[in-house]
């Protein structure tokens, strides 16, 4: 593939998410230290939940991504990676997340919410006057999920720039959709532990208490 112009992969993540987790994995350290402090062995069974609430967060806001390369869309959601080429995708919409639709399949990106109804039609509203003052006999109808200061609307606009710049540029068959393999694959590596200490804290629980 000749190279096009930009960037060759384009990772979005979120930062919200991010900081979220920090957050937790400091409040959990901190409660994880003062149970080797406490002159009672059986509290060092809250190890076990404390365990499964940072695996969780791992893998539900520090790990999720959205990655943009020139073959194709790779998204990692909680408990899933789906790889969608772009021969694949047939529709981009952004009502409740930004949503990627193949033939018969819709895959949404965990990383890429709408903003709520009240601050999104707020800022669709300022963005409409913007686009009416400066182009007074435009017609535009802006969706909330569609601002660039949104996340679903940042991720968006990148997913449909790649997608048109391939396009334009010839690199993208069209009419093949229906024949182009999504590939899903679960995260068995990190679900087995999920139950596992799932299981583990509930006795876990009743031995501390």
């Amino acid at each position: 593939m000749p190279p096009l112009p930009g960037p060759e992969r384009e990772t979005v993540n979120s930062r919200f998410n991010q900081v979220l987790a920090t957050g937790i994995w400091a409040i959990s350290a901190v409660i994880a230290v003062s149970l080797f402090l406490i002159d009672r062995t059986s509290q060092l069974a809250y190890l076990v939940p404390l365990a499964f609430v940072n695996l969780l967060v791992w893998e539900g806001l520090w790990r999720p991504t959205l990655v943009i390369k020139d073959d194709g869309i790779e998204v990692t959601n909680p408990l899933r990676d789906i790889h969608i080429p772009w021969t694949a995708l047939v529709n981009v919409d952004t009502r409740f997340a930004l949503t990627l639709f193949t033939p018969g399949r819709k895959f949404e990106v965990w990383i890429a919410p709408s903003p709520g109804r009240s601050f999104g039609y707020r800022s669709a509203a300022l963005a409409e006057r913007e686009i009416r003052r400066v182009s007074p006999h435009a017609s535009s109808t802006v969706r909330p999920g569609d601002l660039v200061t949104s996340e679903s609307g940042a991720a968006a606009s990148l997913v449909r720039s790649r997608w048109e710049l391939l396009q334009t540029s010839g690199l993208i068959e069209a009419g093949i959709a229906d024949t182009v393999t999504v590939t899903v694959r679960w995260h068995w590596w990190v679900i087995s532990p999920l139950v596992v200490l799932l299981a583990g804290s509930i006795p876990a629980l009743l031995i501390a208490g």
